[in-house]
C-alpha cells in the first residue's frame, strides 16, 4: 500500500502541476521527505499524510485508494482487514509503534476515514513531545488492550468498550503503556 500512496501522491501533484518544491512548501515538509514519500523511501505519519493531502486539495481518503463521487456501500470483511495494512507511521520516532488498518478503503466519496489501529507496547519508553495535531475530529473506540490517550495536558486511559472523541488541533499521542498489544477503532474526519 506504501507504494500506492507515493504513487498517488506523486500523480496527485503532476495532475494539478505542482512543482515538488511547491508542494513542499504548501505541506510544511522538507522537499528530501517528500522526495522519499513519494519514491517509497519514507513511511509517512498519518499527520504527515493530512497535511500533504490538504496542500493538494485532495481528500485524506484519496492518498488512500479512493477516488470520488461514488455512491456506493463498502463491506469490509473480518478476513479483509489483516491483509489491509495501510502504513505505519515512523516521523522522527512518532507513532512508529501504530499500525493502520483501512476500513473503507475502496469507498471511494468518504469524508471520515474509519481504521483500525494496532498499538504496540510501549516497553517504558516515554512520550514524546512531538504529538499529532492536525484540523479534523476523532473519535476512538478500544476493542482489545489498553489505550492512552494524551491529549493537551490531560491524559485518558481507555479499555475495552470505553471510547473518546476529541478536536484532533490540540496535540495528542495515542499509546499503549501496559506489556500486552492494543487495537482501537479510530474515525478521522478532516475537513476537505
Amino acid at each position: 500500500m506504501l507504494a500506492i500512496i507515493g504513487q498517488v501522491i506523486r500523480q496527485l501533484r503532476e495532475e494539478n502541476g505542482i512543482s515538488l518544491e511547491e508542494l513542499s512548501s504548501r505541506a510544511g515538509i522538507s522537499v528530501e521527505k517528500l522526495d522519499k514519500i513519494e519514491n517509497n523511501q519514507a513511511n509517512p505519519s498519518l499527520g504527515v499524510l493530512i497535511r500533504i493531502s490538504r496542500a493538494l486539495g485532495a481528500k485524506l481518503g484519496s492518498l488512500l485508494g479512493g477516488k470520488d463521487d461514488d455512491h456506493t456501500a463498502v463491506v469490509t470483511r473480518k478476513g479483509d482487514v489483516a491483509g489491509n495494512l495501510t502504513f505505519a507511521g515512523n516521523e522522527q520516532g512518532k507513532n512508529g509503534h501504530l499500525h493502520f488498518y483501512a476500513m473503507a478503503k475502496d469507498k471511494t466519496d468518504r469524508h471520515m476515514e474509519p481504521l483500525v489501529v494496532e498499538i504496540a507496547p510501549s516497553g517504558g519508553a516515554t512520550v514524546p513531545e512531538l504529538r499529532s495535531e492536525h484540523s479534523g475530529e476523532e473519535f476512538v473506540y478500544v476493542l482489545d488492550g489498553e489505550a492512552t490517550l494524551y491529549y493537551g495536558s490531560e491524559v485518558y486511559t481507555l479499555g475495552p468498550g470505553d471510547s473518546i472523541y476529541y478536536n484532533s488541533v490540540v496535540p495528542h499521542f495515542l499509546a499503549n503503556e501496559t506489556d500486552a498489544p492494543a487495537r482501537v477503532l479510530a474515525v478521522l474526519y478532516t475537513p476537505y
